[in-house]
């Protein structure tokens, strides 16, 4: 596959107070034409200076970012009729006019031949399931219509290149998960676009893009397939034992077990409690089912739970810097 994105020791800095802050330093990467690219970080890892940068909002301080083979610097008309950008904002539009009427407005902006425009507005409305609200008033949309509109909007020109910067941003489980299944089933694996999906929330990531890099303190702490950053952790077993007796004894014996890599409670009942319990070394096992018979405790059930994920992933390779909303909302999503 051809590169459609290729960043070359890209770095902003800022000035504040007299001062150099550097936002980014030194990226490099490429993006796949046809790829589902995800961009991971914490907030304040530098996503939303890179994305500015590459969608031609903010001028690089150093390195070079080519999108579409066009200079975003030298080049930056060629490359806005390259891409569509969606953000969480939903100041896009123009609260008085219909979605129709929105749509028509942004086409013009983009050049759409003026005879493909009633067309194409059909198009996107009916792929976004917003055939029916077209002729409503913008400001009237719930939260999610509007931001599926912010999306129409961002492909109304076709454009073979999608940024979207958390795009299902305080939608509902149901419609994020369609819009999500539209943009790997529809435009990524049917249509063939390259889309680049910003994320801070971790469980929007899993199991959904092809790549991944992983952005913190404006540096890339990895990047590739979840499977080929998998194959880079320190090899370990992770064990989901149901107990009764002590939970906090018991957690505290483990954990001083040489070989124990770490100890997750990760329900608590009135009798038994669950942990996850991942070992460094297997043959630990045995002192941990001891540790339960020594305390009075009793093993109910136990079963490998091996887990690879994009949490530890970048638990790993960015020091943990995450939130704990992330580690709840991947749980709730496994």
């Amino acid at each position: 596959m051809s590169n459609i994105i290729q960043v070359t020791n890209l770095s902003k800095t800022y000035q504040s107070r007299g001062k150099a802050v550097t936002a980014v330093s030194n990226l490099t990467f490429s993006v796949n034409q046809g790829e589902l690219f995800g961009l991971f970080g914490p907030n304040g890892a530098g996503k939303s200076t890179l994305v500015r940068m590459l969608t031609t909002l903010l001028a690089p301080t150093r390195g070079t970012a080519v999108v579409n083979n066009f200079d975003v610097v030298r080049q930056e008309m060629q490359v806005r009729a390259s891409i569509g950008l969606v953000t969480a904002e939903e100041r896009s539009f123009y609260g008085r006019l219909t979605a129709r009427q929105n749509l028509q407005f942004y086409a013009a902006m983009q050049n759409v031949p003026r005879a493909q425009i009633p067309k194409r507005i059909a198009e996107v409305l009916e792929l976004f399931d917003l055939s029916h609200k077209a002729d409503a008033a913008a400001q009237s949309l719930s939260t999610g219509q509007k931001q599926r509109l912010n999306m129409a909007r961002a492909l109304i020109h076709n454009p073979p290149i999608l940024f979207l910067d958390e795009p299902t941003k305080s939608m509902d489980v149901q419609t994020s998960d369609f819009v999500k299944a539209l943009i790997r089933n529809e435009l990524v694996n049917r249509q063939g676009k390259t889309v680049v999906f910003i994320s801070h929330e971790l469980y929007e990531m899993e199991n959904f893009c092809d790549r991944v890099i992983i952005l913190a303190n404006g540096l890339i702490q990895a990047i590739g397939t979840p499977a080929e950053l998998g194959a880079k952790l320190p090899r370990r077993a992770l064990f989901r034992l149901v107990v009764e007796g002590d939970p906090d004894q018991l957690a505290q014996s483990w954990q001083n077990l040489d070989g124990v890599e770490t100890i997750a409670e990760v329900s608590r009942g009135a009798t038994q409690t669950t942990f996850d319990v991942a070992l460094v070394d297997e043959r630990v096992w045995f002192e941990v089912v001891k540790v339960i018979e020594v305390g009075n405790g009793r093993l109910e059930s136990y079963h490998r739970a091996d887990d690879e994920s994009l949490r530890r992933i970048v638990a790993h390779f960015s020091g943990g810097e995450f939130t704990a909303k992330d580690a709840e909302n991947a749980k709730k999503n496994k």
